[in-house]
């Protein structure tokens, strides 16, 4: 009877130990930070959790032993966009001192470099091909397309004034493309060809990201004035609602929690803060200067 009455207490502890190591963990939730020659991979959680960027790994392009050195040390020098892809087991970076990259981020090597003037985004296309926004410049102002598996060559290219965003839709099949005042939707009709099939006229002027959200449906997209949503089927834009609207903010995008990140400026084009939205967070990058972040997942 003694033993039992020992017994009991334990099993209960065992079992309370179980079912608390057996609860589901919060998923992981991680972001992109590029500004300055690098790229951070930043824990969401530990990052609130202890009240400053908890930094998981980092690219620095001046460090990249395996760039041409023209790239290391003079393309890379505002990095001013940062995906992931393949499941973060790749990354695609763009810098507006004119370079653009593909990372291989289980090594840090670099898969595929090329020039593009004033690079303001990148983005993958089906058969290996990648695809850059080249901004204003005197050599700029169009899109451009490579081979993944031949650095620095263009194979096709299209004009659009102060190409800010390139967003691949996998289920339309369509590139869609940012510039100064439109938004564009391309077909693909072959590896080393796009072709414009649609163009819409943005609310406002100085299109400055463009990024999709979860739901497939829609497009974030901000502009000199704020930030939208663009309804792909009914090809209407609209403020996002309830949203901290801000001029020139330099990145947006919503994971599927609904959480908003976003960038603005504080100091002329950069800042030192990646804001959150739903909930309210901030995270303080004092020693670099952030252009854009991007959630991982």
């Amino acid at each position: 009877m003694k033993l039992n009455r020992l017994y009991i207490p334990f099993l209960l502890i065992v079992l309370a130990f179980g079912l608390s190591f057996c609860q589901p963990k919060e998923s992981e939730k991680m972001l992109l930070v590029c500004g300055d020659s690098k790229v951070l991979m930043v824990d969401y959680h530990k990052s609130v959790e202890s009240g400053a960027p908890s930094i998981a790994w980092t690219w620095d392009a001046h460090e990249a032993k395996d760039l041409p050195e023209k790239y290391r040390s003079k393309r890379f020098n505002t990095m001013d966009d940062c995906k992931a892809i393949n499941g973060g087991e790749q990354l695609l970076v763009s810098s507006s001192s004119g370079g653009v990259a593909l990372i291989d981020t289980k090594d840090s090597k670099v898969q595929f470099y090329a020039t593009v003037p004033n690079a303001h985004s990148v983005e993958i296309l089906p058969k290996d091909r990648l695809v850059a926004a080249a901004s204003t410049s005197s050599t700029g102002n169009k899109i451009m397309l490579f081979d993944i598996h031949r650095p620095e060559k263009v194979i096709f290219e299209d004009s659009l004034y102060s190409a800010h965003g390139v967003v691949w839709h996998k289920e339309n099949e369509r590139l869609y493309a940012l510039g100064y005042d439109v938004l564009r939707a391309y077909k693909m009709p072959s590896a080393d060809k796009l072709v414009l099939e649609k163009e819409w006229k943005i609310p406002g002027e100085g299109g400055h990201d463009l990024q999709l959200v979860p739901d497939g449906r829609h497009f974030l997209m901000t502009e000199h004035t704020g930030a939208w949503t663009f309804d792909i089927e009914e090809e209407k834009f609209e403020k996002i609602a309830d949203f901290p609207q801000a001029e020139n903010i330099k990145s947006i995008g919503k994971d599927a929690s609904g959480q908003f990140i976003f960038t603005v400026p504080e100091k002329s084009w950069w800042t030192h803060h990646v804001s959150f939205h739903l909930p309210e967070q901030k995270l303080a990058f004092p020693d670099m200067k952030v252009y854009k972040a991007r959630w991982m997942n």
